[in-house]
């Protein structure tokens, strides 16, 4: 191959200078390539238009991760760990721009949440109705340990 200016081979919006032997340091942008923005710059996440909201429009979908959390630790666990899941993955679609796919992860997580929250309801009054209506005997006179 002849030296001269190439598409780089490491980068797809560089050329780098070819000596006829090897590759040089020397690099320039692509003719008529746009640079990448600089790491510490981020950008918004592009809309699809596969919503009939844009971001831009001010679209917000709940993603119920912080009671999730309060019903992972309070109602039925098992439960809540679905709720969890899904609520998460419906705030990272939001953050990529993937408004239905944060609403469909939205509603699972709600339907989860709702789930463990009536699951953990009955269990506490069920405990309580049994913890209510158990007789302790007043006075169980002088025990001893292991019945001696």
């Amino acid at each position: 191959m002849p030296e001269g200016w190439y598409n780089d081979p490491f980068t797809d919006h560089l050329q780098r200078y070819w000596t006829g032997e090897s590759w040089t340091k020397e690099t320039r942008p692509r003719p008529g390539m746009m640079p990448p923005p600089p790491p510490g710059s981020a950008q918004p996440p592009a809309w699809t238009g596969a919503s009939t909201e844009s971001p831009a429009d001010g679209a917000r979908v709940v993603n119920y991760l912080v009671p999730s959390i309060i019903a992972l630790l309070c109602c039925a666990w098992p439960l809540a760990i679905p709720a969890l899941i899904f609520s998460i993955r419906s705030n990272s679609a939001m953050a990529k721009g993937d408004i239905d796919g944060a609403r469909i992860n939205s509603n699972r997580a709600r339907f989860w949440l709702i789930l463990s929250a009536a699951l953990g309801i009955v269990v506490w009054i069920y405990i309580s109705y049994v913890l209510a209506t158990t007789e302790t005997p007043i006075d169980q006179g002088n025990l001893t340990p292991f019945g001696a």
